[in-house]
């Protein structure tokens, strides 16, 4: 329902949207409901209620819905297990049911707000949900989690849950959830340090219980999360990312997912920076558009226009760099992610130090990407750079030791790797069988605690100078003298210059002098290159940990190899090149 205030451009360009991705659902979809898991049966049956219920939509009040409806409430059903509680992945997951069930209660909400009494179908999916969060509610209070998230996820679950269908013991159980404190690290990150799960899961949930069950309090976590983000989005659309804990420090994650957080609290608060975000994002390709109107529907706020915000016709585009001006400065930093990032001359550096230490091995759930370093120029985009040695196969640089002064960050490492000299004769025994143990590399029936060790160390020392539009970075070592190689990754779509193609076609070498790497009149030149040889190979190693299991976690890209030996320091420079250079 509009109000006078109302961003009507914004609301009929989100209604578009979200009728072209119901188009294309029941175009090349609708037939496969019934192989659905529960999560994307609700998402596809939330789509159909918000156009069918939607007066600006194509869909509106659409008899052609009515059926695929019912398909996605058949198979609800059908998923909804004897604890009332959805299988799948997890098994029965209260936390996994949570994101069913919130949006359950959004689809309910929409209907309820109708301004007239819902029609027959209408009233019959009001029915058959009212019925699923019924059977869910006593595993919900009762169930467990197992990421820091899944807690808030599910008390919006229950927070709506007991708006919708008040019962005793959900207000209490949702009291002991966030009487544990929500997971927030000083610098506004939540300790998964995740965009992914920030937009996902964490933020709308606090939302949610905050508009749901009267705390206000909660958004203050959510504005310090937004106000740690506003630095890192670029002007390809994107979000920072390398930092995470989660999956998506492996990816180029967009940054569309913002939007709503952003103009929710521009809007409430009047924050200008927010405003700008979200005029910023809305230039995107909208993310979920169809939920993003059933948003907007049950939320005033995010159908508000901006403040000073500019007529649609006038917005600007995502490259636009007086946005990022108004959104972040020319430095920041996440001290708590151990990530930095500068702006100057047109390039962006940003310095990750903030690796986790892997003393549980590679598992999930923590910060392991080795890229320290990412560099851009316009559209010319480094996305990844790394340095691998060869030593006992422990993988690639990641700092231990990070520290910022200025422009400047110093990273470091010391690697230790042993061999084992006889047991002591009191360690001896005369069957040969000794503890299993695990010594960092590898484990085996050797007792290795009880051994006195030959010690190998390499000490690898990175500095980063940015400035002018430019990275210096500086690369001793001290230690063992074995090869090394600094791995450039640059994003697919330019052209490199100055360099010796290796075996691959997106593998090359800087053997001398400078290279250049261009895109669209963007240029980022790079050097100076070391000479080629038997003893210095041009390869990323991941280290044993994930060539064991035949893994890896290669950067995809255009690669570009400098190559050397771990013997005192070298210095190279990426510099951004402007247009008329």
């Amino acid at each position: 329902m509009q109000t006078a205030s109302a961003d009507a451009a914004f609301l009929n360009r989100v209604a578009e949207a979200a009728d072209q991705s119901v188009q294309a659902m029941l175009e090349t979809h609708d037939a496969g409901v019934a192989a659905l898991a529960h999560r994307p049966a609700m998402g596809r049956l939330l789509a159909l209620v918000t156009v069918f219920t939607e007066p600006g939509s194509g869909f509106y009040g659409a008899d052609g819905l009515r059926e695929p409806m019912s398909r996605c409430l058949d198979r609800l059903e059908q998923l909804q297990g004897p604890t009332g509680l959805f299988d799948g992945t997890n098994l029965c997951s209260p936390p996994d049911s949570a994101f069913t069930l919130n949006d359950v209660c959004l689809a309910l909400g929409l209907i309820r707000e109708l301004d007239t009494p819902p029609d027959p179908v209408l009233a019959g999916v009001d029915a058959r949900l009212s019925g699923i969060v019924s059977r869910a509610t006593d595993a919900m209070v009762a169930g467990g989690v197992h990421t820091p998230n899944h807690r808030w996820e599910l008390c919006a679950a229950l927070a709506q849950m007991d708006r919708l269908q008040p019962r005793p013991g959900i207000a209490d159980r949702i009291a002991e959830w966030l009487d544990e404190g929500i997971d927030q690290l000083p610098d506004g990150m939540y300790s998964e340090r995740s965009p992914l799960y920030a937009t996902a899961v964490t933020n709308p949930s606090l939302l949610t219980i905050a508009d749901s069950s009267g705390r206000p309090e909660l958004l203050d976590h959510v504005r310090r999360n937004l106000t740690a983000f506003l630095p890192w989005f670029s002007p390809d659309g994107s979000v920072e990312s390398v930092f995470s804990r989660r999956q998506d420090q492996w990816m180029t994650f967009d940054a569309a997912p913002f939007l709503h957080l952003y103009r929710r609290l521009a809007n409430q608060d009047g924050r200008q920076d927010f405003a700008a975000a979200a005029a910023w994002l809305e230039a995107l390709p909208l993310h979920e558009p169809a939920k993003l109107l059933a948003l907007s529907r049950l939320d005033p706020w995010l159908r508000e226009a901006l403040p000073g915000s500019r007529p649609a016709e006038a917005a600007p585009p995502p490259s636009d760099m007086s946005l990022h001006a108004a959104m972040a400065p020319a430095g920041a930093a996440l001290e708590s992610c151990g990530v930095y990032r500068f702006r100057d001359a047109g390039s962006v550096t940003t310095v990750f130090g903030g690796c986790d230490a892997l003393l549980p091995g590679v598992v999930s759930g923590l910060a392991t990407n080795p890229t320290f370093l990412r560099f851009a120029h316009g559209a010319a985009v480094l996305t990844d750079v790394r340095v691998s040695r060869s030593f006992f196969d422990l993988g690639p640089f990641r700092s231990q030791h990070t520290a910022a002064r200025g422009k400047a960050v110093t990273l470091s490492e010391e690697l230790e790797a042993n061999f084992y000299l006889p047991l002591p004769p009191q360690k001896r025994r005369a069957d040969g069988i000794y503890t299993l143990e695990h010594e960092g590399r590898f484990s085996a029936g050797m007792d290795f605690s009880s051994r006195p060790t030959v010690v190998h160390r390499l000490a690898t020392d990175i500095a980063v100078q940015a400035d002018g539009g430019q990275a210096v970075l500086d690369i001793s070592f001290e230690g063992a003298d074995t090869a090394f190689a600094l791995e450039l990754t640059f994003r697919p779509g330019g052209t490199l210059d100055g360099v010796i193609p290796l075996g691959g076609t997106d593998a090359f070498q800087l053997v001398e002098g400078t290279g250049r790497y261009e895109v669209g009149g963007d240029a980022i030149e790079f050097g100076p290159g070391l000479p080629a040889g038997p003893d210095t190979p041009a390869a990323y190693n991941p280290g044993e940990s994930y060539r064991y299991l035949a893994g890896t976690n290669a950067s995809g890209g255009v690669k570009v190899y400098i190559t050397g030996r771990t013997r005192g320091s070298h210095r190279f420079t990426l510099r951004g090149v402007p247009r008329s250079s």
